[in-house]
């Protein structure tokens, strides 16, 4: 639960984040596929890190994602790990 809406992540469209243990000249994005249920009805939305979008009242935002990338490593997708605001309207 995000402070209203029920948000379950369904897949990891993109992780180009620049890893941890490297130098990079773009810091990468994450770009998740989610459903979003409001109450009576549900949608599926595409959400990038850093980039709010509208739902219902407010907006939803992917503001955190778990594990940071590694260069010697590959995440799972059973690994990750999602911080979500939403941010009702008034």
């Amino acid at each position: 639960m995000v402070d209203g809406p029920k948000v379950t992540p369904l897949a990891v469209l993109e992780d180009s984040r620049c890893p941890m243990n490297a130098r990079c000249v773009w810091a990468g994005r994450v770009r998740i596929s989610a459903r979003i249920d409001l109450g009576a009805r549900s949608e599926t939305r595409e959400l990038t890190q850093g980039e709010p979008i509208r739902v219902a009242d407010g907006t939803l935002e992917l503001v955190e994602v778990q594990p940071d990338r590694r260069t010697d490593t590959t995440i799972a997708p059973r690994d990750y790990r999602f911080g979500l605001r939403f941010m009702g309207g008034v």
